[in-house]
């Protein structure tokens, strides 16, 4: 067959995300679609077609943030689809992309699946016979996943007949479109992870940022003091650790530090002019060492032998965020979808982004929020470790 095309749905209502998806922040700058159409073009996709849905505005910002950036080359590769059903959902958008498509079969791609490996389509393709309609992988429970299959472009046909009757979902489009072949790929599930809820997607984005680092960072921050910043450091690290997790801790310090003890004898040789000391232990290392300014904290994460770091911090931080609250002095608001915590006058209280903050804490509902917190590193540090090494 010719070569594979792919087809970027983008253009859901986000009604459980409260935003649109597609222009949500990744990351190294890219939102959630630039990031699929980055996928895309390393893959060599020469036709890639971005589903809006009928949303202009969601078109308007891709053509202006997005593809006004690629080379005319690359530009060249892609084609934005308005869809031709009002409101159809991905079978609309499956069916205007594949009626103005000229491959002759497009592997489809979510864009809340940032995950999504795009080789496996060709694998698919070599582990099929040569007679069907689509190709669709099976995960867990026998789950099928058609948000990631391969369609011929001869099945319009079909789908405008879907579109026609009530039931206009993907999974009923499968047995009306006939001859779909199904793959295994239990293996591959955590390739189809989607993200339709905000908490999922600030983990996931967590998930992915430090699988780019060397070792993986949560930050603990919190606006005003005493609102038992420590407290949150001190309980996470007491869990994790008996998870079986191995948890370093950097913190800032505005007003300098002693951490040697006066008359030892590396204090001695410190005192007497040395840039730097160091002293070995049969179970503990420490090293001390000169410095113009402050070191950089994150610097300092990834120098640490250990799982995982917690970076306390009273400044903005990095993403992934814990913010520490005082409960007495917020309240919950929702805007667009949005969850924030707002102080009774109206002002802002928390430092980070919401795209960067995978969780709000206060003292009063630590004991409840913790297990959950803790499962979530977890699996963002098992994760993030695994990805790694792929």
């Amino acid at each position: 067959m010719s070569k594979l095309g792919l087809i970027i749905l983008a253009g859901g209502l986000s009604s459980r995300m409260g935003r649109h998806k597609a222009l949500l922040p990744w990351t190294n700058g890219e939102s959630l679609i630039s990031h699929a159409l980055r996928n895309a073009l390393e893959h060599d996709i020469e036709d890639i077609l971005i589903s809006i849905g009928d949303d202009e505005s969601l078109g308007y910002a891709i053509q202006k943030d997005i593809l006004d950036t690629l080379s005319n080359e690359e530009r060249n590769k892609v084609s934005i689809v308005r869809d031709a059903v009002r409101r159809s959902g991905p079978v609309g958008g499956l069916y205007s992309a594949l009626s103005v498509g000229r491959s002759s079969a497009y592997g489809l791609l979510a864009v809340d699946m940032p995950f999504m490996d795009i080789s496996l389509y060709y694998r698919w393709l070599y582990d099929v016979d040569d007679f069907w309609n689509a190709i669709v992988p099976m995960g867990e429970s026998n789950r099928l996943e058609p948000m990631a299959g391969i369609y011929q472009r001869h099945i319009v046909e079909s789908l405008q007949q879907v579109l026609n009757g009530e039931d206009v979902s993907l999974h009923h489009a499968l047995h009306m479109i006939g001859s779909v072949e199904v793959v295994q790929a239990t293996t591959d599930v955590d390739y189809f992870r989607n993200v339709n809820h905000f908490d999922e997607y600030v983990w996931a984005r967590a998930e992915m940022l430090n699988t780019e680092r060397l070792v993986p960072v949560v930050t603990v921050v919190s606006k005003e003091r005493k609102t038992g910043k420590t407290t949150v450091v001190t309980r996470l690290v007491e869990v994790l650790s008996q998870k079986g997790l191995s948890v370093g801790v950097v913190k800032s310090d505005g007003h300098g530090f002693y951490m040697d003890h006066e008359g030892t004898d590396t204090a001695k040789a410190f005192d007497a002019g040395a840039n730097a000391v160091a002293i070995a232990g049969p179970t503990e290392t420490a090293i001390r060492f000169r410095t113009e300014g402050q070191t950089n904290l994150y610097h300092l994460t990834q120098q640490m032998p250990v799982d995982i770091v917690i970076l306390e911090t009273r400044s903005q931080g990095i993403c992934p965020i814990i913010e520490v609250v005082q409960s007495s002095v917020i309240k919950h608001s929702y805007t667009d979808g949005q969850h924030s915590l707002v102080s009774e006058d109206n002002n802002e209280v928390c430092i980070s982004n919401s795209e960067d903050r995978v969780a709000l804490v206060d003292l009063d509902t630590l004991d409840y929020t913790l297990p959950k917190l803790v499962e979530q590193i977890e699996r963002m540090v098992r994760v993030s470790h695994g990805r790694r090494f792929r």
